[in-house]
């Protein structure tokens, strides 16, 4: 790829910015641009489809590296992006062996989907815990109706994660849930089927560089602390990871890949698995690959952030503290914070992935069921706000809320007003606006909200109380684009 190429692809101010920890488990890492010298022999010696721009991305810590992305026109890429565009709310599953574990070993609490690591745990006591993952009261298409009432458009679910534990009958490794696990049965097709029959896409989470039991496989910033583990790193890429990425996507065939973590990614390392996905011309990829490949997304992770790059972005985000199952965490967000978050990254943008995760037996724990099911109440009454909308015009710091905006084919626009804190008052101003709308509702219940030009800008006034106690939405209907008033000097 030329760097002309990337600068469709991206804002030309944008092109050389270095991206700040957005993905993986790591702090922020202050890269540097490569020299120009550098770049210039870096994009020399580069592969089809690569520029000599330097890029990085995440928190393992790796130098900048020539950025890689598709080949495509802008507008296959809006083709390709419009529905993970338009979804903007999503389901994270993360769901393994460190669920039997629940938190906790040798009497000890640990870490949740990282306790392996963080206890470390010897592969052959590890292993030993799959006796314990039964998924004996999995029920695939409950999971679906949940997410499907919940108002989500997509699921994602860790085929591998970093103990190298598959959710399918691997090939290229009996660490699984069929040959390695009391379930025995392979869990991802019958998922992929119920999220499926109700119209919801399915994707999937590999963990491409990190793998605690299959030899050779990455251990993050740590080193082995098992001798089973000791293995060449390539060898363990070219063996296993990169085969079961082609297994996943010919066996279940996702709308979306999620990879994690960047750790001894360089580019000579991530161009078999960037070949492999670019020959899915439907295919959603994250950003977390490595070796400068850029993605389709930027993905924040427990923090709500915009990428500088003006990726789309999506923010990933647990529901306690946890990713994996981990009975002593019950630091749960309350519903209202939840809708809130999808209310804020709606208005910045971009979409919001929200993670459960389920007990060995396939339970997914109730605090969370309750906080989903209320989320999707709201987004009954409010989805029209959420769903296939844009950022709002204004800067999303307002008291009051936030705002999002459609445009439609007539050239006429919607903005809503998400409103977190009603005014006292019962009024909002939004100085910035140069003309008044045709008409307002509120979304809850449909009653009119005025709105008149006043010489400090459009003030709505609202009719009633909140009809929401977390988020009640105004929808102000304009013959064309909100216009932003000019700025005194």
């Amino acid at each position: 790829m030329s760097v002309a190429l990337l600068m469709r692809i991206l804002p030309v101010a944008m092109v050389l910015a270095i991206l700040p920890a957005a993905a993986g488990d790591g702090p922020a890492q202050a890269a540097q641009p490569a020299p120009a010298a550098a770049g210039i022999a870096a994009y020399a010696a580069a592969p089809k489809n690569s520029s000599g721009v330097a890029f990085h991305e995440g928190g393992a810590g790796l130098p900048a590296y020539p950025a890689l992305a598709r080949d495509e026109t802008p507008a296959a890429r809006a083709i390709r992006l419009k529905w993970y565009r338009e979804a903007r709310f999503g389901i994270f599953i993360h769901w393994g062996v460190y669920a039997a574990l629940a938190g906790s070993w040798q009497g000890k609490p640990s870490g949740g989907e990282w306790i392996m690591n963080d206890a470390k745990i010897s592969v052959a006591d590890y292993k030993a815990q799959a006796r314990n993952f039964t998924a004996s009261k999995y029920d695939p298409r409950a999971w679906a109706q949940l997410f499907d009432d919940a108002g989500a458009k997509y699921v994602v679910i860790t085929a591998k994660h970093h103990d190298g534990f598959t959710l399918y009958d691997s090939a290229y490794s009996d660490w699984n849930a069929v040959k390695a696990s009391a379930a025995g049965r392979d869990l991802l097709q019958p998922l992929a089927d119920a999220v499926r029959a109700r119209g919801l896409k399915f994707g999937l989470y590999y963990s491409q560089s990190q793998d605690w039991v299959n030899p050779g496989g990455g251990k993050g910033r740590t080193q082995a602390w098992d001798d089973a583990q000791k293995g060449d790193f390539d060898e363990y890429l070219a063996k296993v990871s990169v085969p079961q990425v082609r297994e996943i996507l010919q066996k279940y065939h996702p709308a979306y890949l999620f990879f994690d973590t960047e750790y001894q990614m360089t580019p000579e390392r991530a161009r078999p698995f960037f070949d492999l996905v670019a020959g899915y011309p439907a295919l959603v990829v994250n950003n977390r690959l490595g070796g400068g490949v850029l993605g389709d997304n930027a993905t924040p992770e427990q923090r709500i952030a915009t990428d500088p790059m003006n990726r789309q972005f999506e923010v990933c985000m647990t529901i306690n503290n946890t990713w994996g199952y981990r009975a002593n965490d019950v630091r749960w967000k309350s519903a209202r914070q939840l809708i809130r978050n999808l209310s804020d990254i709606a208005a910045k943008g971009g979409n919001y992935l929200l993670n459960v995760g389920p007990t060995a037996e396939g339970v997914i724990p109730q605090p969370e069921v309750d906080r989903l099911l209320a989320m999707g109440r709201w987004l009954k009454t409010n989805g029209e706000a959420i769903y296939a909308s844009e950022a709002g015009p204004f800067p999303p710091t307002a008291d009051w809320g936030r705002t999002t905006q459609k445009t439609h084919p007539d050239g006429s626009t919607t903005l809503y007003l998400h409103v977190w804190n009603w005014p006292a008052n019962g009024e909002i101003l939004l100085p910035e606006t140069a003309q008044a709308p045709r008409s307002g509702r509120l979304l809850a219940g449909g009653a009119a909200a005025a709105a008149e030009m006043t010489e400090a800008g459009l003030r709505v006034t609202l009719p009633g109380e909140a009809p929401d106690p977390d988020v009640s939405v105004v929808a102000l209907e304009f013959g064309g684009p909100v216009l932003a008033a000019p700025v005194s000097p």
